[in-house]
């Protein structure tokens, strides 16, 4: 087998700097290849201590020549080496790498060459002009070959007599043309990668400069080296004659590309540096399981419902894939102390040597104004993550660190709803690792999975807290409530216990809501539960059943007794004044009770004999606390009925209008009607206003019933004008709901606009509690009414405030005598003196006074006597239906003025 040759061909190894060493050395060195050079630049000595050297005039060439005779690049040094890594010599080569000769060319010993492989002494020419002695000097010290170098006599050296006589045979000469040249590059000489040659013997027999300059003690050790080592077994048992294998030497992995050659007994070896691409594969394979991980994780915390076990399960899959010994996580919370923001350890996975931290007590309560956290919070919260080694962090984050054993760290922030909740930590205790870039954007990608899970989880209770609790005064809605009284009947059953159930309405609070507005009603509800809740005691629940309703459960009492100690405690908890948008506002509670087990022994029982104890409150006058007892439920049911039938009635037309006149005391001409509602049942005949008004108060159902009876005696009133039974006016009476609906001032304008009837001919009855109450707004409300032409009447003056002040305040027409100062009215009593004041003060006014319940003559004679403009009452006419009516009009219209009264 000829001896192969490796060229190393590469033209930018710098060896043109190159220079003796100064420095002396006392071992000798290997054997020294030199250049002794004379240009233009003067004379020099070059060691050629690399495996290739361009030469020329360009500045980019290794030697560098100063001629102009001199091309660019002129010419090419090789080394060439055998099996001996210090047996070596040089090949010269004219032009470049591409085969372009030089200019002037190369004379070698005086004769014309292309190529020749240099010897000692030879001397070269090169573009006719710069002349080059190349030497091989036997190994020397450095302070023996400084000492050459400096005694060195040029001018000997170059001259023509020193020339060898032998000249250079033509024949020897190696031409390389350009493919000649290309094909050098792929020799063992000049490739990068180490190449050697074994026989079968185990005897080393070549190998190139890479692999004696990678593998330096791979001769010493032959057959022992890891690159040779099991070669020649591995080749007896192998088939094949093209094998690789992987071989590690100290901490580089190579790859070696095996070829026996068997008709010579060589094993010839390839062998490249994998130990990049070797890491680069255990990345990549720790940066797959990372992502598998992840995935799997993100995998538990969406199937999981347990969000704890699901995370433990997520981070114990993600710390098995990262191979760290622990993960923990860590959560935000409010300082129990001092209320700061700290954070403390909530989860935690441990490799099964490494111990565990959760239960430590520098792991909870530690807020982040501390020393050890302070710089960690600024980081994470810019959603910056922390990787570093524990030695090369401050001193004050170190000791807490190497508490846990911690010497390598990775944290990443947690961001929930965009909010910093907490972070994740990776531990290495028993080495040093340093994370990689990709390492931390997949730790990034699991907290990323960490907060979806936790944001869903926030989700969900906000979900179900919502389906359980009010959304206006977040107290348990009804179906709370029924859980917890079905719990706690469960547990009075079993211990022999008893509870209370209280239904409880707010008096009055319709018609704030109605007045003020919806918020300011919501406003008062929520400061309201505030009071509820300080009344009871920790495991008393009380919720809103709806409106303005709101049950009590009162589990484990003593007796009734404790029930209503808890109804008191409502009671003056609800005195005080609640300030709501910088109004002064005062309510009350009806509150009925049940108790378990006398007064039933079933949710819905307890829940329906409470409420029956809240009706007869309101029937009582509100504002008071009544007891169940089995007698209230055999009024229950009737109520129930007619308020079922009530919501009916209009659509069954089977409410109707009466009529009462009011007459001028002094010529007995009607001047103007009172409408009253009646309600002729089906099956009971006509019904009470008295006992249906308070029902339709109660569902609202005033509201509808208020609006038909203005229309109705409107058109009617318009009917009586045509009729030729004018002028006429109609008074109508309007509750405190109807009154401080929002809308009351439209509704009436479109009555009167419906109807056509005139607004002078329309006069709005409202008592005087309802007008009083709110002042501000009653003012406003009933001058709108004045200006639209619509007369306005104060009803039952005398039974409420009577202050003058209100009088003076309030746009009036008319006001109306209460029947409690007419029904004992006798010449001489202290009503004829108080009756004389409303009159005087009225006409003060200038206001209409009005007299009802006037039914005998003494009292007639005794208001002419006083000055009352209008009476009404039954001593002329009780309400009578339309028919009825018109044929009273039409009399009272053909006999006035001679119209005399009679009883």
């Amino acid at each position: 087998m000829s001896e192969p040759f490796l060229y190393d061909i590469n033209p930018y190894t710098s060896a043109r700097h190159s220079e003796p060493q100064a420095e002396a050395s006392l071992s000798p060195k290997g054997v020294r290849h030199l250049l002794a050079v004379e240009d233009g630049e003067g004379q020099r000595l070059l060691p050629l201590e690399s495996t290739s050297h361009s030469i020329g005039r360009d500045s980019t060439n290794s030697i560098v020549l100063k001629s102009k005779a001199v091309s660019r690049q002129h010419a090419l040094l090789l080394r060439v080496t055998s099996a001996d890594p210090n047996n070596y010599g040089f090949l010269i080569i004219d032009g470049n790498l591409q085969g372009k000769r030089s200019t002037n060319g190369i004379k070698v010993n005086g004769q014309r060459s292309y190529s020749h492989r240099l010897k000692h002494g030879d001397q070269l020419l090169l573009g006719n002009h710069v002349k080059v002695r190349y030497l091989i000097l036997p190994a020397l010290t450095d302070e023996a070959f400084l000492s050459y170098s400096q005694t060195i006599d040029y001018t000997e050296l170059f001259a023509e007599s020193n020339i060898p006589i032998a000249p250079v045979s033509s024949s020897a000469e190696e031409q390389f043309d350009e493919a000649s040249l290309v094909r050098l590059a792929s020799f063992p000489e000049i490739i990068p990668s180490p190449i050697f040659e074994v026989n079968i013997h185990g005897d080393l027999t070549y190998l190139n400069p890479a692999a004696a300059q990678i593998f330096p003690d791979l001769t010493q050790q032959g057959m022992a080296h890891p690159m040779l080592d099991g070669l020649l077994s591995l080749i007896r048992q192998s088939e094949s004659h093209i094998l690789v294998r992987e071989a590690a030497v100290e901490d580089k992995v190579f790859e070696q590309s095996i070829h026996y050659i068997s008709e010579s007994d060589l094993i010839r070896c390839c062998v490249f540096d994998i130990t990049e691409r070797k890491r680069a594969e255990s990345e990549l394979r720790k940066h797959d399981r990372l992502l598998q991980s992840v995935a799997k994780a993100t995998t538990h915390l969406l199937a999981n419902v347990g969000y704890d076990s699901a995370i433990n399960e997520a981070i114990a899959t993600l710390g098995a894939a990262a191979l760290v010994d622990r993960i923990c996580i860590s959560m935000n919370h409010a300082h129990p102390g001092t209320g700061e923001i700290s954070t403390s350890m909530r989860f935690e996975w441990t490799h099964e040597s490494i111990p565990s931290i959760l239960r430590h007590n520098h792991r909870h309560n530690q807020p982040y104004s501390g020393a050890h956290l302070r710089r960690w919070y600024h980081l994470l919260t810019d959603e910056t993550a922390i990787s570093d080694l524990t030695r090369n962090l401050p001193e004050s984050e170190q000791s807490l660190l190497l508490q846990d054993c911690v010497l390598s760290l990775l944290v990443v922030p947690i961001i929930v709803n965009s909010k910093f909740w907490g972070f994740i930590e990776l531990h290495q205790c028993t080495t040093e690792y340093v994370w990689s870039s990709q390492e931390e954007s997949i730790i990034f990608a699991m907290a990323a999975s960490i907060s979806a899970a936790l944001q869903r989880q926030q989700t969900e209770e906000i979900i179900h807290h919502q389906a359980f609790h009010d959304a206006l005064t977040n107290l348990p809605n009804r179906i709370l409530f029924n859980d917890r009284l079905d719990f706690a009947l469960a547990s009075a059953r079993r211990n022999g216990q008893n509870l209370a159930v209280m239904f409880m309405d707010l008096d009055r609070f319709k018609t704030i809501n109605d007045t003020l507005g919806h918020s300011v009603g919501d406003a008062l509800l929520q400061e309201v539960a505030h009071r509820l809740q300080d009344c009871l005691r920790e495991g008393d629940t009380v919720a809103r059943w709806g409106g303005d309703e709101f049950t009590v459960l009162l589990p484990q009492i003593r007796d009734v007794e404790d029930a209503s100690q808890t109804a008191y405690r409502i009671h003056d908890a609800l005195k005080a004044p609640f300030n709501v948008n910088d109004r002064e506002l005062y309510i009350d509670a009806s509150i009925g009770i049940s108790v378990y087990p006398q007064d039933g022994k079933v949710a819905e029982l307890l829940l329906q004999n409470a409420d029956v104890a809240l009706y007869r409150c309101k029937d009582q006058g509100r504002g008071s606390v009544q007891h169940y007892a089995p007698a209230m439920n055999s009024e229950a049911p009737e109520l129930f009925a007619l308020e079922n039938s009530l919501r009916h009635a209009l659509e069954r037309q089977e409410l109707l209008l009466y009529y009462q006149p009011k007459v001028d005391a002094s010529t007995g001409q009607i001047i103007g009607l009172e409408a009253l509602i009646r309600w002729e049942h089906p099956e009971l005949g006509l019904v009470s206003p008295a006992t249906f008004i308070p029902l339709a108060e109660e569902t609202g159902l005033i509201v509808e019933i208020g609006t038909w009876v203005m229309q109705t005696a409107c058109a009617q009133t318009v009917a009586w004008h045509q009729a030729g039974l004018a002028p006429l006016s109609v008074a109508v009476n309007l509750s405190a709901r109807q009154f401080f609906q929002p809308d009351l001032v439209n509704v009436v304008a479109q009555v009167l606009e419906q109807t056509q009837l005139e607004p002078r001919f329309l006069e709005l009855e409202v008592t005087e509690s309802t007008a009083v109450k709110y002042v501000d707004f009653t003012q406003g409300l009933l001058r709108q009414m004045q200006d639209m032409g619509v007369h306005i009447a104060m009803d039952d003056f005398g039974t409420g405030y009577s202050s003058l002040n209100y009088l003076k305040q309030l746009p009036l027409n008319t006001l109306k005598i209460d029947r409690s100062f007419i029904c004992d009215l006798k010449p001489n009593s202290k009503d004829v003196e108080i009756i004389k004041a409303v009159i005087s003060l009225a006409q003060g006014l200038d206001l209409t006074v009005v007299a009802e319940g006037v039914d005998s003559e003494v009292q007639l004679e005794i208001l002419r006597s006083l000055n009352c403009n209008i009476i009404q009452g039954y001593l002329f006419s009780r309400p009578l239906a339309v028919e009825q009516m018109t044929a009273m009009l039409e009399t009272n219209r053909r006999n006035c003025p001679a119209y005399q009264l009679t009883a």
